[in-house]
């Protein structure tokens, strides 16, 4: 893991998690490891069955089911620079996207 280098006397001023700060390895370090094994399970799923069989149906399900993967995406980028609480926070977020999700398709939509 490479250090970020600071000027003189701006070491002690960067606070942690901050750009420029050096994160505590660790435990973020396997929080990263463990958000980002969930994004490649969410991800993966959908989109090895699309490309498997490409139909309409599992094409959107491969769509929805990237777009919901962002959540632990996004958590795993926060725990890998180095702010676990806020990852942890993101990552909490995921079942009320399965949730939305699943109350949004109950509805049907017309152009016309």
């Amino acid at each position: 893991r490479r250090r970020n280098r600071l000027p003189a006397g701006r070491r002690a001023a960067a606070a942690p998690g901050l750009s420029g700060s050096t994160p505590a390895p660790g435990v973020t370090d396997a929080l990263g490891a463990g958000l980002s094994a969930v994004y490649a399970a969410t991800a993966a799923r959908p989109y090895f069955h699309a490309a498997l069989n490409p139909s309409p149906p599992l094409t959107q399900r491969a769509v929805g089911g990237g777009i919901r993967a962002t959540i632990p995406l996004q958590a795993a980028l926060a725990a890998r620079s180095g702010a676990g609480a806020t990852s942890l926070l993101i990552a909490a977020l995921a079942p009320a996207g399965r949730w939305f999700a699943r109350r949004t398709a109950m509805r049907k939509v017309s152009i016309t």
